[in-house]
């Protein structure tokens, strides 16, 4: 498959426009965390930290609200704080002399922005679409030797508001299909205001994504870059539709979380074929609606993009989302890393945060956070064997596809003829030059005249690894030469 036409296609064909009408089941798998605290949450409305603009509009540190904790670093010029969701800050320059730095903002590793701050100032910084605090920074002071600066850091955002159980349920749902595109027109809603979105999917791109492999992360569902067109539309519709309907940034993502529930339950096998086949979020929107674990995907993509921290919470035979709220937030929560991820509910509407279901309430789960996106290898291969008296010689056919979010940096693949002693091997070859892999790209490798002697036991081994890369390994069965 062609990368870039895959990317250039479905940007191109994913267009979308909107109309605000006013009045208008699943898998498991990775580690376990406990569940804490697990009070249902009565409607409240919390405080929350004002908007602090760039340069026009910096407030005094003195007088910054902070809710959660903020912690302190020394920056050198050049350095990169890294944050959650893969936003990070690089610092450009540092001038003692003006009281000020040039910084960059970035999103997985991508400058969308670039600032100068001032010392003794206080910034919120902004998302990709400009609408969500996502952190905020404080200028402390510049050392004299222009060296170093003295930061605050505060991450944001968090969900803060109880909205209460508003239903999301369908009101309308309309689809067109012509002979390339199909055109849905969602509507739902959520404390008795009706919002409609209307989306047109281009077939061809949709066939493109029924050749991608299933076997990879959850995580790389929800970061897929192929999607990121179509998440950043919906998340500036939904500040969009909030903002003309009265509703505060606060409520954006219950806004959201409303939208995903009210979308129809649709099995695997009803739209695949197959029992289990997760689906990427562009896939579940062109079927207009998915299983838990879609909904999940979905969610958990749309609110990671709009700069909140999210998390998979995968339950037995049930998945949902964990969303990263404020400490004052009532309802049920995952403690993950010191981190409370709030339960959202995807499937069905009426479902507040922090409220599991009953057949859920006690049942182990394992939270999956979301964080930057990265490189993930997968190994296919095959051999054939050429016996004589002496050895058999082993050629083998490799395949290594980088099935993550990102480009796989300095590849390495090592063949082996393993013995039924650990750590020891009858014969082997490592590549001697490192290769570079792009999201869904797929590389081929032939290894010839591998050997173990006549009559010994043996199996393949094939391993590949790459600088930012996970280690995958994988095994033939068993065999006598």
């Amino acid at each position: 498959m062609n990368n870039r036409k895959f990317y250039t296609v479905l940007v191109i064909t994913v267009l979308v426009t909107f109309v605000f009408i006013s009045l208008c089941g699943c898998i498991t798998k990775k580690e376990s965390a406990s569940l804490e605290d697990m009070n249902v949450s009565n409607n409240s409305t919390l405080g929350f930290i004002p908007e602090i603009s760039w340069i026009n509009n910096v407030t005094n540190s003195e007088n910054l609200e902070i809710d959660e904790t903020p912690f302190n670093i020394s920056l050198k010029k050049t350095a990169v704080l890294e944050l959650d969701n893969g936003y990070s800050l690089k610092v450009l320059d540092i001038n003692r002399q003006e009281e000020q730095i040039q910084v960059s903002l970035r999103k997985d590793g991508n400058e969308y922005d670039a600032r100068t701050m001032l010392s003794g100032s206080t910034y919120n910084v902004k998302d990709t679409t400009d609408l969500n605090t996502i952190y905020i920074i404080r200028v402390d002071r510049i050392l004299d030797n222009s060296f170093f600066v003295e930061l605050t850091c505060q991450k944001k955002p968090e969900i803060m508001l109880e909205a209460g159980i508003y239903e999301g349920k369908i009101t309308k749902s309309e689809l067109r299909i012509t002979d390339d595109t199909i055109t849905r027109t969602y509507k739902w809603e959520y404390d008795d205001t009706d919002f409609s979105v209307k989306y047109e999917y281009n077939i061809e791109s949709y066939d493109m994504y029924s050749e991608r492999s299933r076997n990879r992360d959850y995580a790389n569902y929800v970061n897929d870059p192929f999607d990121d067109e179509l998440i950043s539309q919906i998340t500036i519709q939904m500040g969009q539709l909030a903002d003309e309907a009265g509703y505060s940034e606060s409520e954006i993502p219950y806004i959201a979380m409303a939208f995903v529930q009210s979308l129809p339950y649709v099995s695997d096998s009803a739209s695949s074929g197959y029992d289990e086949y997760p689906r990427f979020p562009f896939e579940t929107l062109y079927h207009g609606g998915g299983d838990c674990e879609d909904s999940s995907f979905l969610l958990a993509a749309i609110l990671n993009n709009m700069g909140y921290g999210v998390a998979l919470i995968e339950l037995p035979g049930h998945m949902a989302v964990g969303v990263k709220g404020d400490s004052k937030l009532e309802g049920s929560y995952y403690s993950y890393s010191d981190t409370r991820y709030y339960y959202f509910e995807t499937t069905n509407s009426g479902w507040d945060v922090g409220v599991i279901p009953d057949e859920y309430a006690n049942a182990e789960a394992t939270v999956v956070p979301i964080m930057g996106r990265y490189p993930e290898l997968r190994i296919i291969f095959s051999g054939t064997g050429q016996i004589n008296k002496y050895a058999t010689y082993v050629d083998i056919d490799i395949e290594i596809e980088n099935v993550g979010s990102s480009i796989a940096n300095d590849v390495v693949i090592y063949a082996t003829l393993e013995t039924t002693t650990d750590n020891l091997i009858w014969d082997e070859l490592k590549t001697d030059t490192n290769l570079n892999l792009d999201v869904e790209e797929t590389i081929s490798y032939t290894v010839t005249n591998l050997h173990v002697p006549a009559g010994e036991k043996y199996r393949v081994g094939i391993w590949a690894w790459g600088s930012n890369a996970n280690t995958e390994y994988v095994y033939s069965d068993w065999t006598t030469s």
